[in-house]
């Protein structure tokens, strides 16, 4: 059974995953944010300790390839919030590019989220 904060962590994540599926530039790059904070906070309830810094190495616990995959989403998420010339950097400012590109990691987010739910539930039965 999950404690309250894993719970509101969880819940937290499972909207943030709702969130992540947009087209425009923008909500693309919001999309790609929302999904790798929508891992980081379900993988905390799995870990109780997570951080940016050791997000990997817990996703990596679960599935290595995974982890790998990870690495992408968690750069793609630092420019998408950070870095004002993330279209041209990663598309050569072809938005069609942009919008195929992030809907492939935004797909290896979705994988890795359910990979974590599937883990939660394992280990928390009644979520």
């Amino acid at each position: 059974m999950l404690d309250e904060r894993q719970g509101a962590r969880l819940s937290l994540a499972m909207k943030l995953r709702e969130l992540a599926d947009n087209s425009s530039e923008i909500a693309i790059r919001s999309s790609l944010s929302r999904s790798y904070y929508a891992i980081f906070h379900a993988v905390d309830v799995l870990f109780d300790d997570v951080n940016h810094e050791n997000l990997i190495s817990k996703v990596e616990l679960l599935d290595r390839t995974l982890a790998d995959r990870m690495k992408v989403i968690k750069r793609l998420r630092m420019q998408a919030d950070y870095d004002p010339h993330m279209l041209d950097r990663v598309a050569s400012g072809d938005i069609e590019t942009f919008r195929f590109e992030a809907l492939q990691r935004l797909e290896d987010a979705r994988l890795i989220f359910k990979r974590v739910l599937q883990e939660i539930e394992t280990r928390h039965p009644k979520v």
